[in-house]
């Protein structure tokens, strides 16, 4: 079967994705053709995360089009036109959408232009997976993947090409005949979640995660070679993301890794009923956090290296120190030995040792992110569930200081009831620590989120609302502070980190004052003041 697999994209993510690479991979094994519709290169008026960021002064501005990647000008009708022509001229048997939150109003108005086509399509993604009675109400969209899709999608499309019955898929929801199934099950619309309430979940994910060590490599050969180029420290490189594990051992409250865990756990209990397994067999088989063979991954990458050209890697390793003193020492001596690329990867504080910042410089890291989040200790222990003292968070970046890794701070302000003083207190520990980059979102309550359940409670948002990307969109009235003032403190923020502090009141007056801040980012652009070796 040919099967479209569509990549809305709409924020120009330049990182090429692992997850639809995989899923490629696994349909072609199955027999099936494969053709990727990818909207990174359209231009439908919408600002990109890095054109955000570097015009915040987050990031080092790099020019992409030196190395022939530019964008086409449309309108969202021409590339709903250009779409629908797409699909007609490649005639697949289903047309499959991996979208996110903030991409799924791209995704949708793509299958809008098709909607008379009469081809299945299915929606898969975190968001489909919280959110699926926003996303089935929808008349243009036939069924959704809930969780991961390696094993689902083949199955589907093998069925699909066989004219059988597709409604007892494990992880499939699908619209059948005027009802509604769930692997199997009958259930109504209104009984579906909405990924306000993530523990109101009852059904799970019926199928077992999958294990890493059953991946099959990613296929990049679906996508335009102009894909991997991307901007990293202030170089272009040529690079792909790769996973070495997958699923989070943390519980954050901005984060969906609580909601995927509890949905992973009632799925087992759900699943060893009418399965016939045992639950505790099961569980031995269905972790939650899953670590690649390290072998496994050097033969991947060694590859991909050979046959893209590549020369840098992108680890989308949710906290890739989360592995045993073992396994570093193994990974940091097979990849020194055998692949020496570049490569960046995010890190928890609280996982960081003495010796990994060497190590890993060693092995060839060129950039680490490290999860600060808030400054305030309040924020971080009751909202965040982030339970570590500053101090655990200062001696992970001195860590590093020692070493040519670029380091990256991550924050985020305008959480629930967050005051000036707690946004300032953040401000203060990346002045401690003094990172290369100082990256700052706005808060937004991304669904199944326990802070976006929070958020409702309050009367903050309202439920079922879509939240867009937290690099371009801003802050909303989080209850102390209103979105403009929290806004103009983001816009702000690295002047505030990087300047000195008889500064500040200049600062202050540039949170509602674009022309001066303009002045004070074209100041801090020409000092260079990215480099923590440059800052005044």
């Amino acid at each position: 079967m040919k099967v479209m697999l569509v990549y809305p994209n709409d924020r120009m993510d330049s990182l090429i994705p692992v997850g639809l690479s995989v899923l490629s991979s696994h349909l072609k094994q199955a027999g099936h053709d494969v053709k990727l519709y990818d909207t990174t290169f359209y231009d439908t008026g919408k600002e990109t995360g890095d054109s955000f960021r570097e015009n915040m002064g987050q990031i080092i501005r790099v020019d992409l089009e030196k190395y022939g990647v530019r964008r086409i000008k449309m309108s969202p009708e021409q590339l709903q036109q250009d779409f629908r022509r797409a699909v007609l001229d490649y005639q697949p048997g289903l047309v499959g959408f991996s979208t996110l939150e903030m991409t799924y109003n791209q995704g949708l108005e793509l299958a809008n232009s098709i909607k008379d086509i009469p081809v299945p399509k299915i929606f898969g993604g975190i968001y489909p997976t919280f959110a699926p009675k926003i996303v089935l109400k929808e008349p243009a969209i036939d069924m959704i993947c809930e969780g991961e899709g390696e094993e689902m999608l083949p199955e589907l499309a093998t069925i699909l090409e066989r004219g059988e019955d597709i409604t007892r898929i494990l992880n499939l929801t699908v619209k059948r005949n005027g009802k509604i199934y769930r692997s199997g099950e009958v259930v109504e619309l209104e009984d579906l979640p909405t990924g306000d309430n993530i523990y109101g979940e009852k059904t799970g994910l019926r199928r077992p995660s999958i294990r890493l060590e059953k991946i099959l490599p990613p296929d990049y050969s679906i996508y335009d070679n102009k894909r991997f180029w991307k901007k990293m420290g202030g170089k272009a490189v040529r690079t792909v993301a790769v996973e070495l594990s997958r699923g989070c051992p943390f519980s954050c409250g901005f984060c969906c890794t609580p909601m995927l865990r509890y949905q992973h756990q009632v799925g087992r209990e759900r699943y060893s009923e009418f399965s016939g397994l045992e639950l505790e067999a099961l569980k031995k088989s269905d972790s939650f956090h899953r670590e690649k063979p390290i072998d496994k991954f050097i033969e991947e990458v060694k590859s991909t290296i050979e046959e893209y050209n590549i020369n840098y890697l992108f680890f989308t390793d949710e906290s890739f120190l989360s592995m045993s003193k073992e396994r570093f020492w193994g990974f940091v001596r097979e990849y020194g030995e055998k692949i020496r690329l570049p490569f960046f990867i995010e890190i928890r504080a609280e996982t960081v040792k003495p010796g990994h910042a060497k190590a890993l410089e060693e092995a060839g890291c060129d950039g680490i992110a490290i999860g600060i989040e808030s400054g305030s200790l309040r924020i971080r222990k009751e909202l965040l569930k982030r339970f570590m003292d500053d101090e655990i968070i200062i001696s992970a970046f001195e860590e590093f200081k020692n070493t040519g890794i670029r380091i990256s701070g991550n924050n985020i302000i305008g959480f629930p009831f967050e005051t000036r003083e707690d946004i300032m207190n953040t401000v203060e520990i990346n002045r401690q620590i003094n990172p290369d980059s100082v990256i700052v979102n706005a808060f937004r309550p991304y669904s199944g989120t326990e802070l976006r359940k929070i958020c409702i409670e309050n009367d903050l948002i309202p439920s079922e609302e879509r939240v867009e990307d937290n690099r371009v969109y801003g802050a909303f009235d989080n209850g102390v502070l209103s979105a403009r003032e929290i806004e103009g403190i983001r816009k702000v923020f690295n002047l505030y980190v990087k300047f000195p502090k008889e500064r500040w009141g200049e600062i202050k007056k540039a949170e509602n004052d674009e022309k001066l801040r303009q002045f004070l980012i074209e100041e801090y652009q020409k000092k260079n003041m990215l480099y923590r070796k440059k800052r005044q």
